[in-house]
């Protein structure tokens, strides 16, 4: 693939990776675009950080779709559990937005996050409304991580509550000189 390329789509079913289709002018490929997948609607959405733009690309139809003109800004973590999007952003501020009825939902942590989380952290889904907000701590050399629920109530409002009063470590052997994880 060249360098002109925007990016990749593995096909599973033709074992094969294909190029995406050339994006809207309004993607400016050399400012960042963060990715996620929607795997269930099979689709990408991806947030372009100098616009602010919200876009959806259908691999399987192979287009381009603008979802939201001014979308809150996420750098490298998000997360789409029951066709909503969860975007974070440092400080554990939690974005929430119906995928489907295209609106911001409103959130209530029903109890505090229990630590200060590092810059880089990564939301991550679990299923079953379970979230992770994660990250390496490479001075304890250990994977740690906040573990929280997310509900929705009949008015569309989102809560959400830490499992435990601090952050899970899970150690590393101390052959393994770091951890990346993407």
């Amino acid at each position: 693939m060249g360098s002109e390329s925007f990016g990749e789509v593995y096909d599973i079913s033709g074992d094969i990776w294909e190029p995406l289709s050339p994006p809207p002018e309004a993607i400016d490929i050399r400012v960042l675009c963060v990715p996620v997948l929607d795997s269930s609607r099979s689709r990408i959405l991806v947030h372009c950080y100098a616009s602010g733009t919200l876009y959806t690309y259908y691999y399987d139809r192979k287009s381009w779709v603008c979802l939201e003109q001014k979308f809150c800004s996420w750098f490298d973590s998000a997360a789409i559990v029951d066709d909503v999007l969860y975007t974070y952003i440092y400080n554990c501020s939690l974005e929430v937005y119906n995928l489907l009825d295209k609106k911001h939902f409103p959130i209530k942590w029903s109890s505090e996050i229990p630590v200060v989380e590092p810059q880089g952290s990564t939301l991550y889904r679990l299923g079953n409304g379970k979230l992770i907000l994660g990250w390496v701590n490479n001075l304890h050399r250990g994977f740690e991580c906040i573990r929280f629920n997310i509900w929705c109530n009949e008015q569309g409002g989102i809560h959400a509550a830490a499992e435990h009063q601090s952050a899970i470590t899970v150690p590393y052997p101390e052959y393994i000189s770091g951890i990346w994880f993407f």
